[in-house]
């Protein structure tokens, strides 16, 4: 008796001993260092509680790795323009649930603490953040920012390739002190990729299906020198096109984003012809059919023209792209992906990102093709 109780003493006098050296073990991890993907040398000087972002990419692997609740503020794409939680073309909400549950305040009430253009330098410092994550559109901005706001700045952001989403992931995940949490994402994606490329791979190449790819789709018709909204813009490096077994006609294009000409895509004569489309006022489809100069393509002749998802929101939100991954295969090769259901996985995706379930069905409805298009 009198030995155990001596052992219990023992115990209770070590605990109080280490108790303190774990809590000064843990504050000498700041300040810490961490490279941004702009090359820059970002210092955190203490725990992170208080985030702003000022895009919508950085925002939702913010909450995918589980610390959403630490936003103080955004942009307005993230906070009201649907970027983050689905909208209609007329801001109204879809998904109730996002809006209200993606982070522990309404998204909508968010601060908003700057537009495209603009970063509302008052607001941020008052919100005092621990950490600003800017894209990589504002690497120009970011050493003014970080003075003026007075916290440190880290820019980061993806681009249209997995390899790409990845190592965004990994960028905010070091600079959260959350490798692990986003070493665990970047698993999930590897093995949605997996589930498409397990069946596209074994494709003879001879085989696959050549795709022209209207990234911003053609509601303004063949030509749009303002916004770009035009069915002769293509990208020649879409990897999700890729990945779910088609052939970019673009791939030699010189540049990743550009118009080209409309005797260019009739000479590249697809086999199939995909439109993106944000909202069912945006379906280009009908007026690719319709269009004279285009009849002598294969696709036309075949009725094989698509809206797919726009893989644009003021970024490359890593959520829509890989479920146009799973759609863009399945409209190419519907037999092979016959047991795929866009809404089981789209809302699969959807959950692992922000953390609510069915955000992707109401959205699905809205854009309707969806539901009506049959590849």
């Amino acid at each position: 008796m009198r030995i155990s109780l001596r052992i219990t003493l023992i115990l209770f006098a070590l605990l109080v001993i280490l108790l303190p050296l774990q809590a000064v073990s843990a504050e000498e991890t700041y300040p810490r260092t961490v490279t941004d993907m702009a090359g820059r040398t970002v210092t955190i000087e203490k725990p992170i509680e208080k985030i702003i972002t000022n895009n919508a990419d950085n925002a939702r692997i913010v909450i995918a790795l589980g610390e959403g609740a630490k936003l103080v503020g955004s942009d307005e794409c993230t906070v009201g323009s649907g970027c983050l939680c689905p909208m209609t073309a007329d801001n109204k909400i879809l998904c109730d649930a996002c809006w209200n549950g993606v982070i522990p305040t309404p998204l909508q009430d968010l601060p908003l603490t700057n537009d495209r253009y603009t970063p509302n330098l008052e607001l941020m410092a008052s919100l005092k953040p621990d950490l600003v994550f800017l894209w990589t559109s504002w690497e120009d901005k970011a050493d003014d920012i970080q003075e003026r706001v007075g916290a440190p700045v880290f820019v980061t952001g993806p681009d249209y390739t997995i390899e790409g989403m990845k190592d965004h992931i990994s960028s905010v995940g070091s600079a959260l002190g959350k490798e692990k949490e986003a070493e665990e994402l970047n698993s999930f994606v590897d093995q949605e990729v997996k589930k498409v490329t397990d069946i596209t791979s074994s494709i003879p190449e001879e085989e696959k299906l050549k795709v022209y790819f209207a990234p911003r789709g053609a509601l303004k018709g063949f030509y749009d020198a303002k916004e770009g909204r035009d069915f002769t813009r293509t990208d020649n490096s879409y990897n999700p096109l890729t990945l779910a077994g088609g052939i970019n006609v673009a791939k030699d294009v010189a540049d990743g984003n550009v118009n080209v000409a409309l005797e260019q895509i009739i000479a590249w004569n697809p086999d199939v012809i995909m439109v993106a489309a944000s909202s069912p006022e945006d379906s280009g489809v009908q007026f690719i059919l319709d269009a004279p100069e285009l009849q002598s393509i294969k696709a036309i002749k075949e009725e094989k023209v698509y809206n797919v998802f726009y893989p644009n929101c003021r970024g490359t939100p890593h959520d829509r792209n890989l479920v146009n991954m799973f759609y863009m295969a399945k409209m190419l090769y519907p037999d092979k992906f016959a047991s795929v259901d866009i809404k089981t996985e789209a809302n699969a995706i959807y959950k692992k990102f922000l953390g609510v379930d069915d955000v992707f069905s109401e959205y699905m409805d809205y854009l309707q093709f969806p539901n009506t298009q049959k590849a």
